[in-house]
């Protein structure tokens, strides 16, 4: 009888353990929200009018065992659809840019032209991006999983891929007022006995709309 009671215990914590894991923690200053239909329809409402965003940007990548973030800025450029540019002022001046299929990594004065993909980072940066400005949002399916949060000023769309990708999930926010992108983060599968490493891009000064010339997006 003890050997059933301690089973039967055993089993019992296990799948309470195991049903925890299946739901996304809230992310801190956010609560669920139930708006996801309403939030489509906003963003594709506001999607028809933009064309291009430009603003500054910080860079933090946090990486597990190091003592302090690795911090960059400079300033950010994007066009519909497939255009976007990182332009590094500091700590020292770097570029990336990606055009269609295409990205540029310029590094000490040297570009290397590299197929998009290569870097998972801004790949999905890329595509977050293309998404909000036009307004289409991936939907539930086998390989990626969506869920909304929100506070009283901003969303904060939880993204959770389900197969054959380094991260663990990404976070994208965007206010209420207007659905301008506050940032993008994308974290790593933790890693035994170590916190996530993570990436993170904050925007401020977001300008929608405004000229920017096709040179700006040259690969070649």
């Amino acid at each position: 009888m003890k050997n059933l009671f301690r089973n039967i215990t055993v089993g019992v914590i296990a799948m309470m353990m195991s049903v925890g894991s299946v739901f996304a923690e809230v992310p801190a200053g956010f609560k669920a929200s139930s708006s996801m239909e309403k939030f489509r329809n906003d963003m594709l409402s506001t999607a028809k009018s933009m064309t291009t965003l430009r603003s500054d940007f910080v860079q933090t990548k946090h990486i597990s065992g190091m003592t302090k973030d690795i911090v960059s800025s400079g300033e950010f450029c994007f066009k519909k659809d497939d255009k976007l540019s990182l332009d590094y002022k500091k700590p020292m001046p770097s570029q990336i840019i990606v055009n269609g299929s295409k990205i540029k990594m310029v590094s000490g004065g040297r570009p290397t032209v590299m197929d998009a993909n290569a870097n998972p980072v801004i790949a999905n940066l890329k595509k977050m991006m293309s998404d909000c400005l036009s307004g289409q949002l991936p939907t539930n399916s086998k390989d990626i999983k969506l869920d909304l949060y929100e506070n009283d000023t901003q969303y904060l769309v939880y993204v959770t891929p389900k197969a054959g990708s380094r991260a663990d999930h990404m976070e994208v926010v965007v206010t209420k007022a207007d659905y301008t992108i506050v940032s993008f983060k994308m974290v790593d599968k933790p890693k035994a006995n170590k916190e996530s490493d993570y990436m993170q891009f904050t925007f401020t000064n977001m300008k929608r709309n405004t000229a920017i010339d096709d040179s700006v997006f040259k690969v070649q």
